[in-house]
C-alpha cells in the first residue's frame, strides 16, 4: 500500500491517511506495534503525543487553520489494529461535527458522582 510520509523520528511516523475525511487528514502512529494506547509505556506515550503536536502545529499553519479534530480509536474491533492517532484541518461550517456530536446516552445530574466514583477507584489499578 503507497505512503505519503509527513514526519518521521526515531519513535514515530506521520502520513496521510488515503482514505481521509479531509484534505490533510494525517495519521500518527508509535513505530512499536501495539493495538492499544494502555498497552504504551508512559515514554512511548510522550513519544507519540510529542509528535502529534508537531504535525498538528504544521496542519494548522499548512491548512491555515486553528481548528482540528484530534482523536484515537482505541481497542476498535474493525480497521487498523495498530494504535494511532488522527488529526484532521476543520474549517467553521464545514459540516463537521465535534467528537461529543457522537450518539451517546445522555446522563442525568445524579449519574455524574456515580460514573465518577466508578473510574476513580480503578486509577491505577
Amino acid at each position: 500500500m503507497p505512503s505519503y510520509p509527513v514526519y518521521e523520528d526515531e519513535h514515530t511516523f506521520a502520513f496521510i491517511d488515503i482514505f481521509g475525511a479531509t484534505d490533510g487528514h494525517v495519521c500518527v502512529i508509535h513505530k512499536r506495534h501495539e493495538p492499544k494506547m494502555t498497552g504504551l509505556s508512559d515514554e512511548e506515550v510522550q513519544d507519540l503525543f510529542v509528535a502529534v503536536k508537531k504535525v498538528a502545529l504544521a496542519i494548522e499553519k499548512a491548512y491555515r487553520t486553528e481548528i482540528l479534530t484530534i482523536g484515537i480509536n482505541h481497542g476498535e474491533p474493525a480497521g487498523v489494529k495498530h494504535i494511532h492517532v488522527h488529526i484532521m484541518p476543520r474549517y467553521e461550517g464545514d459540516g463537521g461535527g465535534i467528537i461529543q456530536s457522537l450518539p451517546a446516552k445522555i446522563l442525568s445530574d445524579k449519574d455524574f458522582p456515580a460514573v465518577a466514583e466508578k473510574i476513580k477507584s480503578h486509577i491505577g489499578k
